[in-house]
C-alpha cells in the first residue's frame, strides 16, 4: 500500500513521542542511579534514601542547595522526609582539621598578594591601607626602593605562611584579626576594596565556596560584589560599626537587573532582586555549618520568607532561619538597619580563634 503524506506524519510524530518518552525515563533512572550512590554520603537512614528516590520520581533534589525548584505538584509538600531533605536543619560544624590540629582549606586560596602602584600610592599610603610596617614591605621587596614607587610597578604586602593561620580575637565588634588572610580575586566576583577584605581562613574558604559554586550553578549570572570583610589586622573600619575581626563579609545580591555600574553596592528594588537565586545563597551558607547570623533588610527578609514558605519550607524551618515575622525575634536571618543592599554574613567562632565571642 502506497504511503501518504498523513502516515508519514504519523509514524514521525509516533517515534519522536517513544524517544522523548524514552529519553525522559533514561534520564530518570540516572538521577536515581547517582542518588543511590551518593546515598552513603547523603544519608544515614533507610527512609532517607527512600526519600531521595521518592523525590527523584517527583523531579525534586537532590536538595535546595543544588538548585531551587519549582514543582508542579503539591503532594510532595507533605512528605515530612522530603520536607526534611529539602530543607535541612541548620547545624553547627567545627571546622576540619589534620592530625597536627592545623586547619584544612580545600578551596582557592591566595598565595601571594600584590599590590599595583597607582599615581597617588605612597609608602605611607601601602602601610596604611595594608596594616604593615616598613620593615615587613622591605622584607618582601628587597629589589624595590620603596621610598620611590613609580607608578605600575607591583608591591607584595602579603604572602602565604603554611606555619600559621589566620585567628579572629575577641568580638565581631570590638576585636581583631592576627595575620589576616586576603580574599582570592575571580573572574566571577568583584572584590570592591582587596586591602579591606581580609578574614579568618574559614570566613575567606566559606565565602569562596558558596561563591564559586554559585557561578558553577548560575553560569550566566552577572557578577556580586564582595565587599568588606576587615583589614589585615581586623579593629575599627569605617563606616561598620563591626566587621573588626575578620568574620564578617559584605555580598551583594543577586538582581535581575543588572546595576549601573560595579563600584558600589546599588539600592535593589523588590522587583529587581532575583529571589531564587537570594535564597539559594542562604541555603548554601547555611550549609556549611559555619555561619552565626545574616543581617538583611526587613523589607527583602519578607520577600524571601514568603518564596522559602511558597515552595514547601517546613515552619520549624522558617522560624530558625528567618526572624520574620517576628520583630525582636531570633534567626540566623535577622533584621539590620542598612542591609537593604547587600548580604552581611557573620561566621562562628572556630576552636582557633582566642576570646571569641
Amino acid at each position: 500500500m502506497p504511503w501518504d503524506d498523513s502516515m508519514i506524519s504519523n509514524v514521525t510524530g509516533t517515534t519522536l513521542k517513544s524517544w522523548v518518552e524514552g529519553r525522559a525515563l533514561l534520564a530518570m533512572m540516572m538521577g536515581v542511579g547517582v542518588m543511590l550512590l551518593a546515598a552513603p554520603a547523603m544519608a544515614q537512614s533507610q527512609a532517607s534514601v527512600s526519600a531521595m528516590l521518592r523525590g527523584a520520581m517527583l523531579g525534586i533534589g537532590p536538595s535546595p542547595v543544588a538548585r531551587m525548584i519549582n514543582p508542579q505538584h503539591e503532594e510532595w509538600l507533605q512528605d515530612e522526609e522530603i520536607q526534611a531533605w529539602l530543607w535541612p536543619t541548620p547545624v553547627e560544624r567545627a571546622w576540619p582539621t589534620d592530625e597536627q590540629g592545623r586547619p584544612v582549606v580545600e578551596t582557592r586560596r591566595r598565595d601571594v598578594f600584590f599590590h599595583e602602584v597607582g599615581p597617588r600610592d605612597t609608602l605611607s599610603r601601602l602601610r596604611s591601607m595594608y596594616r604593615v610596617t616598613t620593615a615587613m614591605l622591605e622584607e618582601m621587596n628587597p629589589e624595590l626602593d620603596l621610598r620611590d614607587l613609580q607608578e605600575g610597578q607591583k608591591v607584595k604586602v602579603w604572602e602565604l605562611d603554611d606555619a600559621s593561620w589566620a585567628r579572629s580575637v575577641g568580638r565581631a565588634n570590638s576585636g581583631r584579626l592576627i595575620r589576616g588572610e586576603p580574599m582570592p580575586p575571580a573572574e566571577s566576583y568583584i572584590l570592591l576594596y582587596p586591602h579591606r577584605a581580609f578574614g579568618t581562613y574559614y570566613a575567606v574558604s566559606e565565602t569562596v565556596r558558596v561563591l564559586d559554586a554559585y557561578y558553577q550553578t548560575f553560569n550566566d549570572a552577572p557578577p556580586l560584589i564582595v565587599g568588606d570583610m576587615s583589614f589585615r589586622t581586623g579593629r575599627a573600619i569605617s563606616p561598620h560599626r563591626s566587621h573588626r575581626s575578620g568574620r564578617d563579609v559584605d555580598v551583594t545580591l543577586p538582581r535581575l537587573v543588572e546595576p549601573p555600574n560595579y563600584n558600589r553596592f546599588h539600592y535593589i528594588r523588590r522587583d529587581h532582586l532575583d529571589t531564587q537565586r537570594t535564597l539559594w545563597m542562604v541555603l548554601k551558607l547555611l550549609e556549611g555549618g559555619m555561619v552565626e547570623h545574616i543581617f538583611l533588610d526587613w523589607y527583602h527578609q519578607r520577600t524571601l520568607y514568603r518564596l522559602a514558605r511558597d515552595q514547601g519550607a517546613p515552619e520549624a524551618w522558617l522560624r530558625e532561619v528567618f526572624q520574620y515575622p517576628r520583630r525582636g525575634g531570633s534567626g540566623i536571618v535577622r533584621h539590620e538597619p542598612g542591609h537593604r543592599k547587600h548580604l552581611h554574613v557573620r561566621y562562628r567562632c572556630q576552636e582557633t580563634d582566642r576570646w571569641c565571642g
